[in-house]
């Protein structure tokens, strides 16, 4: 019977990953195997570990011990870490001598496509780290980005835009790694032109822009205003268009729109602005 988990406190389940362990993996032997037999997984996609996250699931382990066992595979007389590296590490942190494990027969290929899968569930990857893992197995094994997505269950159009994230200004991918930006912000920036992208994502930290004011920007920053409409000119208004012409001196346009106008005037170099001027004010008495 397995512990239970009343009153482990929050986001423990996300933290152990017991969601990420496949029916048919959890329905195979579990061993006790020797931490110090364990070695991390080359193919491990994410990078970084929060020293306060760690912290958090030793302190769940010392008390309740791993609840979910790690998976890992034979290499010679060792053995090479599939999944659960964060449960193995803090095990280690612990002096735990053993390790609760699931032992599977997996190639280089698999184990990559099995650590990316877990760390999916459990929203262990930032973005970067994600598509990192999506160019490795394109590059290593040849994969185009559907049989990515199919491999990962994933659909095509959500691998291509995680993969277009590398393609950012490495200040803005700074960001996305350390969480101030989601990966919401980095896809709305990828439609801003280049040379203002930094500045934007600068002020999307600054302000605390959520993801839909950020695009609500863009877009009105994108969008061309349409001209005003102009009218056509009535016979009255292009008589009075004339009379003005000829009391000024000068080419005048009357600009009819749909609410108001305008009035043109005109001038060809500073005394012809001058005499316009004159005409215009009232003279002192």
């Amino acid at each position: 019977m397995s512990a239970p988990k009343r009153g482990l406190g929050r986001g423990l389940a996300a933290l152990l990953g017991d969601a990420a362990v496949p029916v048919a993996a959890s329905q195979q032997t579990v061993h006790e195997i020797s931490v110090a037999e364990i070695t991390p997984n080359p193919f491990q996609p994410r990078k970084s570990f929060e020293p306060a996250a760690l912290d958090e699931l030793k302190s769940s382990i010392a008390e309740y011990g791993v609840l979910v066992p790690v998976i890992v595979r034979r290499r010679g007389d060792r053995y090479e870490l599939i999944a659960g590296e964060r449960r193995w590490r803090a095990c280690a942190a612990l002096g735990r001598p053993t390790i609760p494990a699931i032992v599977r027969n997996s190639d280089d290929r698999q184990t990559l496509e099995f650590a990316i899968v877990e760390n999916l569930q459990r929203e262990d990857l930032n973005p970067l780290e994600e598509a990192a893992g999506f160019v490795y197995l394109m590059d290593e094994y040849g994969l185009t980005q559907e049989e990515v997505a199919r491999r990962l269950g994933k659909s095509r159009p959500s691998v291509a835009n995680t993969l277009r994230l590398l393609g950012l200004e490495d200040e803005i991918k700074s960001m996305l790694a350390d969480g101030r930006l989601s990966a919401g912000h980095a896809r709305a920036l990828l439609s801003a032109p280049e040379a203002g992208r930094v500045a934007l994502a600068r002020r999307a930290v600054r302000e605390g822009l959520t993801v839909r004011a950020l695009e609500r920007m863009l877009s009105t920053a994108q969008t061309p205003k349409a001209p005003p409409r102009i009218q056509p000119l009535s016979v009255d208004e292009r008589d009075f268009e004339a009379r003005l012409r000829e009391r000024f001196g000068t080419h005048v346009s009357i600009v009819r729109q749909a609410r108001g106008g305008r009035i043109e005037l005109r001038f060809g170099n500073d005394d012809e602005l001058m005499r316009i001027g004159d005409l215009l004010l009232p003279k002192e008495s």
